[in-house]
């Protein structure tokens, strides 16, 4: 009887670990990484050296902009490994090969889901103009009007601020949050106004041009509820001292 008493002690205790570790996990905040792409290469998409391009040109990434992607992906596989689920990316190649990168550094068992909500935004008739130039040959439009107006859309189709923070935050909402449960995280590789629009949902007071993303820098999001608090903000990985020593900078938008 004494020995029945026992075990039956036992699997209570079990039980009740196992209810309360449960409980834990169920309470355990989503969170979100997003990963900005690393340094790209202009020229090789046909750009002058400082012309803009956003989401309209597919830029491949400089070597230099490769090894950044790579850096980034290993930093998410050694803090976050196993409690990512899910990873999705813009579907432009500067993003994906950060978001390929990221699934061989987890153990390669992830699919990538890219998402067009994820694109950089659209520059319009902006697109391979220097900032100089769009100034002179579009009266009233430059960046700083861009930035301080969400609402104001470039010539030739271009996006606001505002319509890129839509976007973003819907895919968000109805597909990157529901992919993961209490706990787990997902990885979100885009790019500048991507991440800026998907920082700001957790702190919308702040203007998208004062949160600072350097290229191939991770960010996080824990949602709680309704809650959405920034942990993680810009951290950029070093890349080695070899790559660093024998690649050229590279360039991005900013």
């Amino acid at each position: 009887a004494s020995s029945m008493a026992l075990l039956l002690g036992v699997l209570q205790r079990a039980n009740r670990l196992i209810f309360t570790a449960a409980a834990v996990s169920a309470l355990a905040p989503k969170t979100v990484i997003l990963v900005r792409h690393g340094a790209v290469n202009r020229e090789a998409a046909g750009l002058t050296p400082e012309g803009l391009y956003g989401g309209d040109v597919d830029v491949p990434l400089s070597e230099r902009g490769e090894a950044e992607a790579r850096a980034a992906a290993q930093y998410v596989a050694d803090e976050f490994g196993e409690k990512v689920t899910a990873v999705f990316a813009s579907p432009m190649k500067r993003a994906m090969f950060g978001a390929d990168r990221t699934v061989d550094a987890l153990g390669g068992e992830l699919g990538v889901e890219a998402r067009e909500a994820f694109r950089e935004v659209k520059r319009g008739d902006w697109v391979d103009k220097s900032l100089e130039e769009v100034t002179a040959q579009y009266p009233g439009e430059d960046m700083a009007r861009f930035l301080g107006d969400y609402d104001f859309r470039p010539a030739g189709g271009g996006e606001s601020v505002r319509d890129v923070q839509a976007r973003a935050k819907a895919c968000l909402l109805d597909d990157v949050l529901p992919a993961i449960g209490p706990g787990e995280c997902a990885v979100v590789v885009s790019h500048l106004f991507i991440t800026r629009s998907l920082l700001s949902f957790a702190e919308p007071s702040t203007p998208v041009a004062e949160i600072s993303v350097p290229t191939a820098s991770v960010s996080t999001i824990d949602f709680d509820g309704e809650n959405a608090v920034v942990g993680l903000r810009g951290v950029k990985p070093a890349i080695s001292a070899e790559d660093d020593a024998r690649l050229a900078a590279g360039s991005a938008e900013t």
